[in-house]
């Protein structure tokens, strides 16, 4: 079930083309991330694999008001053949180990390329790297952060770190039909409209806390302290929220009581999309917000292998350097 309307459908045909052609590209993102980039825009610049009707979206997506259109949804993309199960222990160090072909980071290179985005990483978030996985881990099985096995409330992505992404775009590599497990979706201007005008004022003053994200708190890399209070509504523009479901909490029982409202609201305004193996979902992070719903299991064992890779994408780089790792202009140091 998804109540997302698709915008484009790679062809059998067009899959296979593309994914043989970034089956070449041998260069380790992960280690050598600019030599990769170099390789995606070379691919960019050739006439064949990349079909024209998914350059012109591209290019008409680009330019759209993205408050009202916040989501791009892609179906049968490309993704790598062959993927490994993962060591729950530690997924992120094996799959550095152990993937070779680097067919799902390619696309998603190719995709913010072609869109005019900048994928970044954080120090505190798998060392930095770009390419992030949504595949549980054993010690954070229960956390809010992309290695939980369960449900992940309402958020925007850092939603209270001091640089928020712009765009955040998932593809599916690993899910099972036989599990309900949803990425839902409202955007912006839908919760806007159907909150009170007396809620929404509320919502302006700086009378809400949100700590850093679980998986920024549980690196030993860089250590942040207690993010400061904030207004949920109001910041870089009017529609600016954040918030993050159980996390976001009013600093007196009547900010709480907005709180509660915004969460009535996003359960009512919800849409579901069940993100399956070459499914692609690009979101403007501060045009919407998100979450994970775990409805059903069928398969218990595809729970724990389910997998997605995201990366988090900003307008500019030069608007963040002040932020960045001394000899990383796309690392973030927090």
């Amino acid at each position: 079930m998804s109540e997302i309307n698709v915008d484009f459908a790679f062809s059998n045909d067009e899959n296979d083309v593309i994914t043989r052609r970034l089956l070449e590209i041998r260069v380790n993102p992960y280690k050598n991330y600019a030599d990769f980039q170099a390789e995606v825009i070379r691919m960019i610049a050739e006439t064949g694999p990349i079909p024209d009707d998914f350059r012109n979206l591209c290019y008409a997506k680009k330019y759209v008001n993205s408050f009202e259109s916040p989501y791009i949804f892609l179906k049968n993309c490309p993704v790598d053949p062959d993927l490994p199960i993962l060591d729950l222990d530690s997924p992120v160090i094996d799959k550095r180990n152990r993937k070779t072909t680097y067919v799902a980071e390619a696309f998603l290179l190719l995709y913010a390329e072609l869109m005019g985005q900048q994928p970044i990483g954080y120090v505190n978030v798998n060392d930095g790297d770009i390419f992030q996985d949504i595949h549980p881990m054993r010690s954070l099985m229960e956390s809010q952060s992309q290695k939980a096995a369960k449900t992940i409330f309402f958020h925007k992505d850092l939603a209270n770190h001091f640089v928020r992404p712009d765009w955040v775009n998932i593809l599916g590599l690993r899910a099972s039909k036989q599990n309900e497990i949803y990425t839902s979706f409202v955007r912006n201007c839908d919760l806007l409209d159907y909150l009170d005008e007396p809620v929404l004022k509320g919502l302006r003053e700086e009378r809400f806390y949100t700590p850093y994200d679980d998986l920024t708190l549980s690196s030993s890399n860089k250590k942040l302290g207690r993010a400061p209070n904030h207004p949920i509504l109001g910041g870089a523009t009017d529609y600016d929220i954040r918030f993050f479901e159980n996390r976001t909490v009013g600093i007196d029982p009547q900010s709480q009581e907005l709180v509660d409202e915004i969460v009535r609201a996003l359960h009512v305004l919800k849409k579901r999309l069940l993100i399956l193996k070459g499914d692609f979902i690009g979101s403007a992070n501060n045009e919407c917000i998100h979450n994970k719903e775990v409805v059903r299991i069928g398969d218990e064992g595809a729970v724990t292998n389910r997998w997605l890779m995201k990366t988090v994408n900003v307008r500019s780089l030069d608007m963040h350097k002040m932020y960045m790792m001394p000899t990383e202009v796309r690392i973030v140091n927090g």
